[in-house]
This record gives C-alpha cells, structure tokens and sequence, in this order.
C-alpha cells in the first residue's frame, strides 16, 4: 500500500486490528506499509478490500498480488 506519510502509523494500527490480517509492517520506497491477508477465497478478498480496507483514509493506493502456491514456509513444510 501507499499510504500518506502523516498517517502511516494510524492506518498501520487499524490494520494490525483486523483479523483478516496475519501480517502488517511499514517498509520504504514506492510503497511503505505491507500486509499479508489471509482471505477464504476471491469473493471475500474482494469483500475485505472494497468493505473495510477501501474505506480507510490515508489509503492512496493499493495492489495485491494472491499467493497461487506455496513453496516455503518458515515453520512448515510443504509438498
């Protein structure tokens, strides 16, 4: 996401709050606050995007890029 600089750390706060979120961080360049949500299917990613992301202020863009497959994970194996 890109989010407005003066409120970065408000937003960062109400994301780490929603429980659609497994992983929220502010980081540098284009972009400066990074999510990883954990959505049952299209249909409720798009809920969450359009119903409760979309609607905060701050908010000036925003792109998602769905994990398709899973090779590594920290903790866990996968085959």
């Amino acid at each position: 996401m890109a989010v407005t600089p003066a409120r970065l750390e408000e937003v960062a706060v109400v994301l780490a709050g929603h429980d659609e979120l497994a992983f929220v961080a502010a980081t540098t360049g284009p972009t400066n606050l990074v999510a990883h949500a954990l959505c049952a299917d299209p249909a409720a990613l798009h809920d969450y995007l359009t119903h409760r992301l979309g609607r905060l202020d701050g908010i000036a863009a925003l792109e998602t890029a769905p994990v398709l497959r899973t090779l590594k994970a920290a903790g866990s194996h996968h085959r």
